[in-house]
């Protein structure tokens, strides 16, 4: 009971600094929160595909660009309403999911790896080879779209609209690792082999993951396009899916609180690192390369190990 009602504070405090943020926080640091809660859509798919499910993918920046694309064209172009061209951006970042895990749900490791890395290459090709569509290196800019009557141009709505996503996402991340489809993927994480004899179909529930953290990535696509405005080709590269391993290596692979902080610490992180701002990447590799071998549970693995040697001394 005790602990229910500690987690309906915490809740309820939370949802009280949401509402409260963007009358009180500058127009950068809301825009940074914005970055922030697209990162942890993002790194809760990923934390499915390779924390739960134990699948690599270094294409994720591709599935992201697919998502901000296709809402932009149909936005563009075809002035559909904001919910549906974010609706068919999420489907077909999903059904990209589906052209990559398909072929690929048979390999692991680093062959599994190459393949991703493939698909990020030939996305990156495909944007480059139809500037009329795409802008080419360029970038393509974002139409002001509406939602509700109310101008998608309004910081305030904006914010809401990406906190709400947020909060979705968590809540049906939550879900599925209640749900067996999770403890599906844990069991082939863990084993392959064992959830074969298990009769857990190995190959269907890899895709499903694989599908699941595309739409997630095309989520963090969509909103990413609203915010920002303008789509730059070089935010969907090998870096940026890099960052995004990142993330949920450092928060704690297989773990939603891991997804949260992995994006929330180094989302913020550029902003520390503004006057180095051209070694980003190389602080990001080394930041990688320390939790791998000092915290390969992540941040919240160290966190979770000084609370039971706290309670192990208290207990003492």
């Amino acid at each position: 009971m005790q602990m229910n009602q500690k987690n309906i504070l915490i809740a309820l405090c939370l949802m009280g600094a949401t509402v409260a943020a963007p009358w009180i926080l500058p127009t950068y640091y809301l825009y940074l929160v914005n970055l922030m809660l697209i990162n942890i859509i993002l790194a809760l798919g990923l934390n499915v595909l390779t924390g739960n499910s134990g699948q690599i993918s270094l294409c994720h920046s591709s599935f992201m660009a697919i998502g901000a694309y296709t809402y932009t064209l149909l936005n563009n172009e075809l002035h559909w309403p904001m919910l549906a061209c974010a609706g068919v951006a999420i489907c077909i970042s999903a059904l990209g999911g589906v052209l990559v895990g398909y072929p690929a749900r048979r390999l692991s490791g680093i062959y599994l790896a190459l393949a991703t890395l493939a698909f990020l290459s030939l996305t990156q090709i495909l944007i480059e080879e139809f500037p009329d569509l795409t802008g080419g290196i360029r970038g393509l800019k974002i139409e002001k779209a509406t939602f509700l009557g109310l101008s998608l141009g309004n910081d305030t709505l904006l914010f809401y609209l990406v906190a709400i996503a947020c909060a979705f996402s968590l809540y049906m991340t939550f879900n599925i690792m209640r749900f067996p489809i999770g403890r599906a993927f844990d069991a082939i994480r863990t084993s392959p082999h064992a959830a074969q004899a298990l009769g857990i179909p190995v190959a269907r529930i890899k895709l499903i993951a694989f599908t699941l953290s595309a739409g997630y990535a095309g989520l963090a696509g969509v909103l990413f396009a609203l915010i920002v405005g303008f789509i730059d080709p070089i935010e969907f590269g090998v870096s940026a899916s890099l960052r995004y391993i990142t993330f949920i290596v450092v928060g704690g692979m297989g773990s939603i609180a891991g997804s949260i902080i992995g994006a929330v610490v180094l989302t913020g992180l550029p902003e520390a690192l503004r006057g180095i701002k051209e070694y980003a990447d190389f602080v990001y590799s080394i930041i990688l390369l320390i939790s791998l071998v000092f915290m390969p549970n992540g941040l919240i693995g160290l966190f979770q190990t000084k609370i039971m040697k706290r309670k192990n001394n208290s207990g003492a």
